[in-house]
């Protein structure tokens, strides 16, 4: 605990970096310095974010479509749905008729339909089974199980080199979101480093400006506490501000990106992604926003100090 003495040099120089940074109007080229920084901060972990949604769906991206050839009994059909069923790594499976899938071609590919029924063409669909797999890693037992002789009368083993292909495609996937997510975090590394720079600097150059008026306190006594905890001071309140305002259009540019991309829009084709998204979001950005503020004091002790210290020989 801080003695009577001590807590008055602390609330003074509090009292004088706030009455110095209200006087003094040379601080807008550092706030906007540090606004950009922690905007920058923002929209990586919003890129992060957007990353991890990514990621997430295709690990669940799962489904496969399987034709049935039209040869095939409806005895050996049913046989091949019951132990499809009954694979461990099988979640789900969905019987879909060709006039169904007929029915779903009129609304996804009308002209095709509208094509078809102009000529008077035989429905060219095939009944199909959609399944869901448990895991993406499945991919493979999934296509061991197809490839076996009993099969081949029953499921095109054309679609065994397609479950294999979308497989290679996903893990592909995978790995570039992986490596992007990794360079996101070096650059956020890197920003965050770069912080601690911009406000020694900006430390460092006001310390400057105020030289003859920090010698002579020191002339009269002033203990490197009390010349230090005005700077101190000046810089949480303008790495407050730049908080508050990067994550004020950090959250507007959130907000209007379905605007202006409308593929992300809930009826969107990335609509699922921002489904991913959103709650993310909602449990991140408080988190972020309270270790930001937490973390304030301390990077602006740290920049104070160096600045201070480097130029003033405290």
């Amino acid at each position: 605990m801080l003695d009577e003495s001590a807590k008055t040099v602390v609330k003074r120089g509090i009292m004088r970096g706030m009455l110095t940074l209200w006087r003094e109007r040379q601080w807008m080229t550092a706030l906007g310095a540090l606004f950009g920084v922690f905007l920058l901060v923002q929209l990586l972990i919003l890129v992060l974010t957007g990353l991890e949604g990514v990621q997430t769906l295709l690990r669940n991206r799962t489904d496969l479509q399987l034709e049935i050839l039209h040869e095939a009994s409806d005895n050996d059909i049913q046989s091949f749905l019951v132990e499809l069923e009954d694979l461990a790594f099988v979640k789900s499976t969905v019987y879909i008729t060709k006039e169904k899938t007929f029915e779903q071609n009129r609304i996804s590919d009308p002209e095709l339909i509208a094509f078809l029924e102009e000529f008077k063409m035989k429905n060219p669909f095939a009944d199909s089974i959609r399944v869901s797999l448990s895991n993406l890693d499945h991919y493979a037992q999934l296509s061991s199980f197809i490839e076996q002789e009993r099969w081949r009368n029953v499921v095109d083993p054309a679609f065994i080199s397609k479950i294999t292909e979308q497989e290679k495609q996903v893990h592909a996937l995978l790995g570039i979101a992986a490596a992007v997510r990794s360079l996101t975090v070096l650059i956020i590394l890197i920003t965050a480093a770069a912080l601690i720079f911009i406000v020694t600097e900006l430390v460092r150059r006001r310390a400057m400006s105020r030289s003859d008026e920090v010698l002579v306190e020191r002339l009269v006594g002033a203990t490197p506490l009390s010349i230090t905890i005005p700077f101190i001071t000046e810089a949480v309140i303008l790495l407050l501000t730049a908080i508050i305002l990067s994550t004020a259009v950090m959250l507007i540019i959130a907000s209007l990106l379905p605007l202006y991309i409308p593929a992300l829009s809930h009826n969107g084709i990335l609509g699922p992604l921002r489904n991913e998204i959103t709650p993310l979001m909602t449990t991140l950005l408080p988190t972020l926003l309270l270790i930001e503020v937490l973390i304030t004091p301390l990077l602006a002790g740290i920049g104070a100090w160096l600045g201070v210290r480097s130029q003033v020989a405290l």
